[in-house]
């Protein structure tokens, strides 16, 4: 049963769908752009933290170190009257001492008295921890006074210093790859990022193919209606004599159209409403008497058409939600299989359950759907049949789909060309899950 159809390109009804190349490029090229942004200052910032934080340590441990040295250099140190000399007989700092360390001791004058170890030849110039640069070597050196024990007198000061080739080279080691696997992770983050921005646009991209279909089928929908209303109330207004019944032609026709608009206002209203959810609205709703009623309205119509139309029931039916979003849903499927089912076919509508669902079947013996056109029968505005244009809003099946999900519940449809179709509507038995849509 052919229910919805797109216009041919003669018809003027245009129809596109959301592939690839309706995707926003420059939204996708701004949030790839932003991912890139983000990712690369949180690979820097954290990069900078864990570098920050790797240097501080081997410089704390630096700085121990040379401490530990300055201190066993003070063994060294031996006083005459106020006076600081050098004991050259202790050797206690050698088994502290590693090969690219030194010690050197200076008076209170900042004289060197003597040295021990690989020492920077310089003289004491400040005190503290300090880089002192001899030609291509770099020592790291730390300082502390020498203090008679008695009177606690400074007579001099022990300089310990480094110099650690080794801990520059695993620096620039870590910095090395730091560096590689910052720019790596960058690199995987732009794949990633990009991956990322396609599915984050590929909604917005069918938003906007969807907007685009609507405004332009919409405005289909209302051009033909506004042109009787205009086309009617101008010949009116033109036509200097006064005939009452040419008059009454016109004003039914700018009526008829006045009420096309209408429905097709109102679909479009049911349908914006069917994303908000059902809290308010929530009813215990018989199905079985809601099918009943329908089926004694719909028998004389399908009667006259020459169709022979079947209802059954198969025990209690229920559903929770609005009682007439329900009963619109099975009105719509109704209307369809009456304007698509030749004379001396048969509609046949039934109710039971399926699981944990209310299910309500409505079948054919119409002009069936071809396969390919299955998945398109629920979307807005599209027709199969041309001929058919002007029947209905071309919202129905739409409407049915999307009134069912509200209720939590879904539409599914078999068909075969030529043979028929059957839809099939479920409703959860139970209202807890259906709070939100």
């Amino acid at each position: 049963m052919s229910y919805k159809t797109s216009m041919a390109s003669a018809t003027g009804f245009r129809q596109t769908t959301a592939d690839s190349s309706d995707r926003p490029d420059p939204v996708e090229h701004r949030l790839l752009v932003s991912y890139l942004l983000i990712f690369a200052l949180t690979f820097s910032l954290a990069a900078f933290l864990v570098r920050s934080a790797f240097v501080a340590s081997l410089e704390q441990q630096e700085t121990t170190r040379l401490e530990v040295l300055a201190r066993a250099g003070l063994r060294t140190a031996v006083f005459h009257r106020d006076r600081l000399a050098i004991d050259p007989n202790d050797i206690s700092n050698k088994g502290l001492m590693l090969s690219d360390q030194g010690l050197q001791w200076f008076d209170k004058q900042r004289h060197l008295l003597g040295s021990q170890g690989l020492a920077p030849d310089m003289p004491l110039i400040v005190e503290g921890k300090h880089q002192l640069t001899v030609g291509k070597q770099t020592f790291d050196t730390t300082t502390i006074p020498i203090l008679i024990p008695n009177t606690q007198h400074r007579v001099g000061t022990v300089r310990a210093s480094e110099i650690n080739i080794l801990q520059r080279t695993n620096i620039r080691w870590f910095d090395l790859g730091l560096s590689i696997g910052t720019v790596l992770a960058i690199v995987g983050s732009t794949i990633a990022g990009l991956a990322l921005t396609r599915q984050a646009v590929r909604p917005i991209a069918r938003a906007f193919a969807m907007l685009r279909d609507f405004t332009a089928d919409a405005s289909h929908e209302l051009r033909s209606p506004l042109t009787a209303i205009a086309g009617n109330a101008d010949a009116a207004l033109r036509d200097p004599c006064r005939d009452p019944m040419r008059d009454y032609s016109r004003f039914a026709s700018i009526a008829d159209a006045a009420k096309q608009m209408s429905y097709l206002t109102n679909d479009l209203l049911l349908l914006a409403s069917a994303d908000q959810p059902l809290e308010r609205e929530m009813f215990v709703i018989d199905v079985v008497q809601v099918v009943e009623k329908l089926a004694a309205h719909y028998r004389p119509r399908f009667a006259n058409a020459g169709i022979t139309f079947s209802v059954t029931t198969d025990g209690a039916a229920i559903a929770y939600g609005n009682p007439d979003q329900v009963e619109r849903i099975l009105v719509n499927l109704l209307e369809n299989a009456l304007h698509y089912t030749l004379s001396g076919g048969a509609v046949s509508i039934a109710t039971g359950r399926e699981r944990s669902r209310t299910i309500v079947t409505v079948r054919d013996t119409g002009v069936g759907i071809a396969e390919e056109h299955l998945d398109r029968i629920f979307d807005r505005f599209w027709r199969l049949d041309p001929a058919r244009l002007h029947d209905g809003t071309g919202l129905g099946l739409a409407i049915v789909r999307a009134l069912a999900r509200r209720h939590g519940g879904d539409v599914r449809v078999t068909s075969r060309l030529g043979m028929g179709s059957e839809f099939t509507v479920s409703f959860p038995t139970r209202p807890s899950s259906l709070v939100e849509p």
